[in-house]
């Protein structure tokens, strides 16, 4: 096993913070052996297929956005309930792949949580009433939910530390969700009477494959770092040295090194225990507690937390009530639908290439400088859209915005994944997801008020708010760097734990 490693990560913090210094042995050992073993073919198909969670989570929330008034207009709805249902499917899914993948694992909800989501768009799609549509659109974004939580999980607990940049770049599979499900509308929706449901069947048959993929091609091992997290360190070398067999790679790490740390002094749940609620919700609240178990580590996750809610609510925000705004105060970015689509399809594209950039300045300026730069930017480009007038504008500022919303965004879902500890993943990201999603259902009071009084107020509220995001983000108290070193940043001083 190489020494070389003698930095801190923050998951090692957190075990010993709250009271395991046992697992943050076990989790060093874990850590130095995902490194010794280096980059496989493994983790590149991991970065692809966990990945195309990503764009099923875009693809589901576009599709109803997408066919909305396709589907009121057919069934003679009024309301949006399909969006408000799209909400609570997704809040939900979250929160309960997001516990649960803390509890019984993330192999299951990684395996099972597209596949499901395939079957219920299918479904959703072949609806006859809207009551029903609304039922099935809400289940199909339950599963997606949580499939995004369990996505960049996974990937961040197979990955090696100097290849953690790929974690921010994988956020590029949004765009590629985007794009997918902007060219299925642009070949149905136009030319097609019932257009919208194709959208549906097009788009779930793509994402059943893909679920395919996951069960059939990638057979995911159960993550090494829960395994250890549950008293199984057998398993956990097993699926290390599985890997590393298999594509010629060292990997010292043996069953007695994890069993020479000690027993685990925290109280676990695992499934092999089988069906225990009281316990299963006794470790749920031993989850949140680890994520608040000191006040740098508290700090760090409400940051986190709220840096989740109030992106939710300015994105939602902007996209809302951008076009009310611009016709409102003369503008005409009214178009022919296939330059509509054209536009959104090159804004969409270009938000793929967003991740990719802030990769690039994540291994050059850190995370929390990459997100400064993310959240100013599409700060100054959310202010310069309030004069577009054209559709050539449009297109352009939504292209630019796209991009630096990506930059942001890509950084800001990868970097919550490294500082949440191992033990409570899943339940921090369940939960900051769930508070993403509740920023976004409470934008329309803001954007409401900006339609009734025809002010420009949602707009500036929407940038300044990226802006604030980036500022809070350069005063978050940890920066992965190095071989996993991270430092605690208090005024004017630096320590490392």
């Amino acid at each position: 096993m190489s020494k070389e490693n003698t930095s801190v990560t923050v998951e090692e913090v957190a075990a010993v913070g709250h009271g395991d210094p046992v697992l943050a042995r076990k989790l060093r050992l874990i850590n130095d052996a995902i490194d010794e073993i280096g980059f496989t073919w493994y983790h590149f198909q991991l970065f692809c297929i966990a990945g195309y969670g990503y764009a099923v989570d875009s693809q589901l929330e576009l599709i109803q956005s997408s066919v909305h008034s396709y589907v009121a207009l057919q069934f003679g709805a009024d309301y949006p309930t399909d969006t408000q249902t799209t909400y609570v499917g997704y809040v939900l899914g979250a929160l309960f792949w997001g516990f649960g993948g803390d509890l019984i694992g993330r192999k299951l909800a990684f395996n099972t949580s597209l596949i499901l989501a395939a079957l219920l768009g299918f479904a959703t799609g072949g609806m006859n009433s809207f009551a029903t549509y609304c039922i099935f659109n809400a289940l199909a974004n339950f599963c997606a939910g949580g499939n995004l939580v369990m996505d960049v999980t996974v990937f961040m607990e197979y990955v090696p530390f100097k290849w953690q940049f790929l974690n921010t770049m994988m956020a590029m599979w949004w765009g590629i969700g985007q794009t997918v499900n902007n060219l299925v509308c642009w070949g149905f929706l136009p030319n097609y009477s019932s257009g919208w449901r194709y959208v549906w069947y097009t788009n779930s048959g793509i994402i059943l494959f893909c679920g395919l993929l996951r069960l059939f091609v990638l057979r995911l091992d159960e993550t090494p770092k829960f395994l250890v997290s549950t008293g199984r360190d057998d398993e956990a070398v097993q699926a290390l040295q599985r890997i590393a067999r298999k594509y010629n790679r060292p990997c010292s790490l043996t069953l007695d090194q994890l069993q020479a740390c000690g027993e685990l002094c925290s109280d676990y749940y695992s499934p092999q225990q089988g069906w225990q609620p009281a316990k299963m919700l006794a470790a749920v609240k031993e989850h949140v507690r680890i994520l608040y178990q000191n006040k740098i580590v508290a700090y760090s996750t409400t940051s986190l937390m709220l840096s989740y809610l109030l992106v939710g609510f300015s994105s939602s925000i902007f996209y809302n009530f951008l076009y009310i705004y611009i016709q409102s105060h003369g503008g005409n970015t009214a178009a022919p639908s296939h330059i509509v689509y054209r536009n959104s399809t090159l804004s969409y594209m270009t938000a793929i290439f967003g991740p990719i950039f802030s990769a690039v300045l994540v291994r050059a300026f850190g995370r929390r400088y990459t997100m400064l730069f993310g959240g100013v930017a599409t700060m100054a480009i959310m202010f310069g859209y309030t004069t577009v007038r054209t559709p050539a504008g449009d297109a352009g500022f939504s292209s630019a915005t796209n991009f630096f919303m990506n930059v942001y965004y890509g950084c800001l879902y990868a970097y919550a994944t490294e500082i949440f500890p191992a033990q409570a993943r899943g339940t921090g990201m369940g939960l900051a997801s769930v508070l993403g999603a509740i920023g976004g259902a409470l934008s329309p009071v803001a954007y409401h008020f900006g339609e009734s009084s025809g002010t420009s107020v949602p707009i500036w509220l929407a940038g300044a708010l990226f802006g604030v995001l980036g500022i809070l983000a350069a005063f978050y108290p940890f920066e992965p760097s190095g071989k996993g070193l991270n430092l605690v940043r208090l005024g004017n001083r630096s320590e490392v734990i």
